[in-house]
């Protein structure tokens, strides 16, 4: 059918061809006139403008070919096109100006002339040093080194304060390395309006969830319903609360027993720097008077950071005992991550911890390993990868009750997991796949298989679910698990 559309230079009406999305997939069929660059058919895209750019969002990426065929009927016209597996970025020739409009799978992209006399006509040519510069940051980022590129960023407005690509560039940097309230500040000073800014922009007023997870296996249940908010008081300073509520069941040689346990939480976070960042805590269990704190450090970017954790008497009910007793964990804890190649990320903890009973002295004193290499496969949708991964607890000092057995029964593990993953996009809904099996050297194996969903809803809103099987054995949690988890969060800042 016929249908009729502006012209891109906002001239007269012109007739438009709309025909089924599937056409489009064959590249020899190009309607004359404004360039085409079109994804295989059954493509969600979105369309947002920022600025003098076009950005281009998707759940699959065009294919290299697609690209040169637009980046050809472009021409001189195109200044400059960036990609990634999620999102394109269109910007046109000094002189020229553009827009876009999305019919299925086919962006078709219009260009015009810039009057001699407007500003945009008497704007400065590119500087080929410095789209590589922004070139090498947009990699680093798509990469996973936002550290790396935040650097970068940062050097490039010390030398030109008015470089907004630049700007951008660092604000988006923030985000990725989950700075969301430095990443805000960047986006309001350039006045960003698409979606991705403005979700960030709201996350960095502060958050508020509500969570609830279950677990079963072995001789315990539980499920745990939590409130929890955290809000900026300064810039580098953010305060946080919450109540958890567990409610568990216990299997003991006399029956069935159920226990309940409320939990307050607080926390102060201070940003010491690009680089480091403390958070205090605190910790009280409102029906046994157990009451504990902590401090947690963070040091580096995402792609090569050291974590050190020292908590003191937390309340902890990870064991039957701890569940129908009250009890805490004391943990000193040494971690890191570090990314060796874009696909290929290895993690490592190594931890001290004593368990106790309420109004005990402590019961049991373990060593615990966790460490595991991730390999991204194939980056694009649908994503694949391969993890090896390794969690150890080897038991150190046991007190034993007045019958010889021990008050916190607990036992060595060693598990040993692979898992496959496969993850895909479901317009902005995020679907993520594991499945693997998990072998313990001191006796037991079985499958380990999960699914997760993660979405945002609108600007401040975000939901995220998971749950499966495992067979990762656990200080009360032996053989194998069936586990749930569903956080709704609502962002307290403005999206604007």
């Amino acid at each position: 059918m016929i249908a009729d559309d502006l012209a891109a230079n906002g001239g007269a009406p012109v007739p438009q061809l709309v025909v089924p999305d599937a056409v489009f997939v064959d590249r020899r069929i190009v309607a004359p006139g404004e360039p085409h660059l079109v994804w295989p058919a059954g493509v969600a895209l979105s369309l947002e403008r920022s600025g003098g750019e076009l950005v281009v969002r998707y759940d699959r990426p065009p294919s290299e070919q697609a690209i040169r065929d637009f980046r050809e009927a472009a021409g001189d016209m195109l200044g400059d096109l960036r990609w990634n597996d999620v999102t394109l970025v269109l910007r046109p020739a000094a002189g020229w100006r553009m827009d876009a409009r999305v019919v299925g799978p086919v962006l078709i992209v219009g260009f015009a002339l810039v009057a001699a006399d407007t500003d945009d006509a008497q704007a400065a040519p590119a500087d080929p040093a410095r789209e590589l510069a922004h070139a090498a940051i947009e990699a680093d980022l798509a990469a996973g080194y936002p550290g790396r590129g935040r650097r970068q960023a940062q050097a490039l407005l010390a030398r030109d304060p008015g470089d907004t690509r630049a700007a951008r560039l660092l604000a988006d940097a923030r985000a990725i390395d989950g700075d969301a309230a430095g990443a805000a500040r960047g986006y309001r000073a350039l006045a960003a309006d698409d979606r991705s800014a403005r979700r960030t922009i709201a996350a960095g007023g502060g958050t508020a969830a509500m969570g609830l997870v279950a677990r079963e296996g072995g001789d315990l249940g539980q499920v745990e319903a939590s409130l929890r908010a955290d809000v900026p008081v300064a810039d580098a300073v953010a305060m946080g609360g919450g109540l958890r509520h567990l409610q568990s069941r216990v299997d003991t040689p006399e029956g069935r027993r159920d226990r309940a346990a409320t939990v307050a939480d607080a926390s102060l976070a201070v940003a010491l720097g690009d680089a480091a960042r403390l958070q205090l805590l605190a910790s009280a269990a409102l029906d046994d008077g157990v009451t504990g704190g902590g401090a947690r450090i963070t040091y580096g970017p995402a792609e090569a950071q050291w974590r050190l954790t020292l908590t003191r008497h937390m309340p902890d009910y990870a064991t039957p005992a701890q569940v129908l007793a009250g009890g805490y964990l004391s943990r000193a804890a040494l971690g890191a991550t570090y990314r060796l190649g874009s696909g290929l990320v290895a993690q490592g903890e190594v931890g001290l911890n004593r368990y106790g009973l309420a109004g005990e002295r402590a019961a049991s004193d373990t060593v615990t390993l966790s460490a595991g290499l991730e390999y991204l496969i194939r980056r694009r949708y649908p994503l694949l990868g391969l993890s090896y991964r390794v969690e150890a607890e080897y038991v150190r000092r046991a007190l034993l009750d007045a019958d010889g057995a021990m008050a916190i029964p607990l036992a060595d593990r060693e598990n040993h997991t692979v898992q496959a993953m496969l993850g895909e996009a479901l317009g902005a809904v995020q679907l993520t796949g594991l499945a693997g099996w998990t072998v313990d050297r001191f006796g037991g194996d079985g499958p380990n298989a999960s699914l997760a969903l993660a979405a945002p809803i609108g600007l401040v809103w975000r939901v995220e679910a998971s749950g499966g099987l495992t067979s990762i054995s656990r200080p009360g949690f032996s053989g194998q698990q069936l586990f749930g988890r569903a956080v709704l969060t609502r962002s307290l800042g403005r999206p604007r």
